[in-house]
């Protein structure tokens, strides 16, 4: 409450753009944008257009090489974001099945409690899109995250918000037709990962450096048992005496693909698609969550209930987090600290002016 209520009912925000998760999903989100072009068409390759949105700046994103989450690593933002959105052209291709029908939607409507409004949601959804392969209309959001997880999203607010308004905005707006609905979500993941350039096998597991063992065995079943050694004085040698290196040199130049043992260490997968169906029934459910919240954000603005905080171990990632400490000391030195290093804007004039 404290964070909304310094940046959303005081306008409070930093004078610089901070490169950071918020930061970088915001440029994955700017470069598969364009991508989505209405139709089956697509536009420009997105790892081009986040390379341009990036420019100069210098930023990290936190990912993990490993499913075991146990060690983070921090990766130049640039450099990642393009390897992201190059695998992610690589593995979906065009999306050929995808036949946009809206992208980076703003809309505006009124939530009503009691027949009566109480509130104006305004924003924007990343996609709607009629799936060709079974005809059906389906919610886009798409998402980054340095550990993918799903089993939250039964019950996501963002997405559920988008999906409870998008067929009567479309519908109004003539683009779907009396009577069509959006079926449910698919959640776009792209993992903060570089790609993994390990071998991999049929079965798509990544695979070990070979050792000699898989050699000997690769240039005998080749029926080759002798290879030359590095020096070409030496003349040639018994397979099972030369090296790894005249092993391996002597498998590519016989065109043996040689490959080791499979690797104890998977990595999860990059791009994960999650389809969350929704029901009718989920819509009212959805909006009333949206008009209880509006009870509570308005209960804040009188004074009826006070502006809590809920401090995690997040909050170093706060943009607030250095006024917020001064606060809980009790110190009016926090309102310097925002005046000298924040700017006061208008919060909602993008959504304004979009809706």
């Amino acid at each position: 409450m404290w964070r909304w209520w310094m940046e959303y009912r005081e306008g409070w925000r930093t004078r610089y753009v901070q490169a950071d998760a918020l930061w970088f999903g915001i440029g994955i989100h700017e470069a598969l944008a364009p991508w989505y072009m209405k139709g089956k068409r697509r536009g420009p390759h997105p790892a081009d257009t986040f390379e341009t949105w990036v420019g100069e700046e210098i930023g990290y994103a936190k990912t993990y090489l490993d499913d075991s989450f146990d060690e983070p690593v921090w990766m130049e933002a640039k450099e990642l974001g393009i390897a992201m959105l190059e695998g992610y052209v690589n593995t979906y291709g065009k999306d050929s099945q995808w036949h946009i029908i809206s992208i980076e939607q703003p809309f505006s409507v009124k939530i009503t409690r009691h027949g009566k409004p109480i509130a104006v949601f305004a924003s924007r959804w990343d996609g709607v899109f009629r799936d060709l392969a079974d005809g059906k209309i389906k919610l886009l959001e798409n998402k980054t995250a340095s550990q993918i997880s799903t089993a939250y999203l039964e019950l996501d607010d963002q997405g559920g918000s988008y999906w409870a308004v998008a067929s009567q905005v479309l519908r109004a707006k003539g683009v779907l037709k009396p009577g069509e609905d959006i079926d449910g979500i698919i959640y776009n993941f792209l993992r903060k990962a570089m790609p993994d350039t390990r071998p991999r096998n049929a079965a798509g597991d990544y695979l070990n450096k070979p050792v000699k063992e898989h050699y000997l065995i690769a240039l005998r079943s080749a029926g080759i048992e002798t290879v030359e050694q590095g020096s070409p004085k030496a003349g040639p040698v018994p397979i099972d005496k030369a090296t790894v290196k005249d092993l391996e040199v002597a498998a590519s130049f016989a065109g043996l693909e040689v490959h080791g043992e499979i690797s104890k260490s998977q990595p999860p997968p990059l791009f994960v698609r999650e389809p969350m169906h929704r029901v009718p029934s989920e819509q009212r459910t959805q909006l009333e969550k949206i008009a209880d919240e509006v009870e509570v954000m308005n209960a804040v603005r009188n004074g009826s209930i006070p502006v809590l905080k809920t401090s995690t171990k997040d909050c170093p990632k706060c943009p607030l987090w250095g006024p917020c400490t001064l606060h809980e000391r009790g110190a009016d030195s926090y309102r310097s600290l925002l005046k000298s290093n924040f700017l006061q804007i208008d919060p909602y004039e993008d959504m304004r002016k979009s809706a």
